[in-house]
């Protein structure tokens, strides 16, 4: 029976930041030289050029990207925005702190991506804007939603936080709608520590984006460096040698006794409320630090991309043969990133305790399905797909810093696991 090593086993995820890279950060913060905005240009763009597009702007966070990009399109109050379940509970937040009333259409359930059929029936006379969000780093089919928006005449909008450098038919995902906008949190291919990014088609609409960032305050020091310590920690709780030797025995210890726990640790934004307006900690300037972030994560986005897609890879070869059915369904066309690698295990508990024994530390998403959520109850709608989803999907870890022999033997961890179900005498 394979399992890991005691000093090797795999963590459920790594952030994308080096250790040098969080340290000069803070020592920026620290003597206040990193709270400029010089850099900021120059990482915007670096952005752009990333997309192919001609222009981008930085925004403290992506729902406040969505929050500007919403108001810059001038969207009339009580507008209809047809979206996808499974995202931040604070994207829906935005939208109707903006007077506007998501509209929520199930998955497909093997894409785990926007449905083009139930999008067509989910319009209505009110409905004025398509959101797509472009879950764990796979493509949809593009050309069907970008079709159904232009025979309605309606705005699409496109969250490509998971998606960075993903495409359908050479196209990458974030530059087919009227604006894109993107994450730059911490466990982003691309970070920043946090932010996010906007890009636009319409120049005008894109000014008027970068306008409003500009009435936004400077960062305070000590917000900045809180965000870089948590990175410091993460970073090195990670650690392939510490997270063997402790965090691990430590993760799984509360896991057992208390899940939720290190849910929220993960989580950027731990408390579920129903907003009324955009809180102010969410209102920051886009700073010098986080520019050298970003463009230190730009020179290899590249290179961890190509690594990450290599040990999905791995595990499809391995998986598909007697697990098909467990796995997404990846669409022809599609250039699929992998930032999450989705494996369904409606077993739950027993799965990744079983994994857990073994050595992987791995986690369901940490998304909600906001269809039905109890405090979006007057917006609520039946999406069983993406409830399912967020029950049983399982992320195999992918990170381009595991070692491909690692993900190869998670491989067999994961048959022998399958193996065990159907009955065949596994070894301990």
């Amino acid at each position: 029976m394979t399992t890991l090593p005691w000093y090797d086993r795999i963590p459920r995820t790594r952030i994308y930041l080096k250790l040098p890279e969080i340290l000069s950060g803070l020592a920026e913060v620290l003597s206040g030289t990193g709270m400029g905005e010089a850099k900021v240009a120059a990482f915007e763009q670096a952005f752009a050029k990333m997309m192919g597009v001609g222009e981008a702007v930085a925004q403290p966070y992506a729902r406040i990207a969505l929050h500007h990009l919403v108001q810059a399109l001038s969207l009339p109050a009580g507008s209809e925005i047809i979206m996808t379940p499974i995202t931040i509970h604070d994207i829906v937040n935005v939208l109707l702190v903006a007077g506007l009333k998501p509209i929520f259409v199930d998955i497909n359930p093997q894409t785990y991506q926007m449905d083009p059929e139930r999008l067509t029936q989910a319009i209505t006379p009110k409905t004025r804007a398509v959101l797509v969000t472009h879950l764990f780093g796979l493509a949809t089919d593009m050309d069907s939603i970008q079709s159904i928006c232009q025979q309605h005449g309606l705005v699409l909008l496109e969250d490509g936080s998971h998606a960075y450098n993903a495409a359908w038919k050479g196209k990458k995902l974030g530059t087919f709608g009227d604006a894109g906008f993107f994450s730059l949190s911490s466990l982003k291919a691309v970070s920043t520590g946090y932010g996010g990014m906007v890009i636009a088609k319409d120049a005008a609409v894109l000014a008027r984006v970068r306008n409003q960032s500009a009435q936004l305050p400077v960062v305070a020091q000590g917000h900045m460096g809180g965000i870089l310590i948590r990175n410091l920690i993460v970073n090195l709780a990670t650690h392939p040698t510490l997270f063997s030797w402790s965090t691990f025995l430590l993760v799984r210890w509360i896991s057992q006794r208390s899940p939720e726990t290190i849910r929220k640790w993960q989580t950027d934004n731990p408390n579920v409320l129903r907003l009324q307006e955009i809180p102010t900690k969410w209102l920051w300037r886009f700073n010098d630090v986080q520019a050298s972030l970003g463009l230190a994560c730009l020179a290899r986005v590249n290179d961890w991309d190509e690594k990450r897609r290599a040990n999905a890879q791995i595990l499809l070869d391995h998986l598909m043969p007697i697990a098909q059915d467990r796995l997404p369904l990846l669409l022809e066309g599609a250039h699929n990133v992998f930032w999450r690698f989705p494996f369904r295990a409606p077993e739950g508990a027993a799965f990744r305790q079983f994994m857990a024994s073994r050595g992987v530390d791995l986690t369901t998403t940490l998304l909600p399905c906001c269809a039905t959520m109890p405090i979006f109850a007057d917006v609520a709608q039946k999406t069983p797909h993406a409830e399912r989803a967020v029950r049983e999907v399982h992320f195999l870890p992918v990170h381009p810093t595991i070692h491909p022999r690692r993900i190869h033997q998670q491989a067999q961890i994961v048959l022998a696991f399958l193996k065990q179900k159907a009955g065949i005498y596994v070894p301990s």
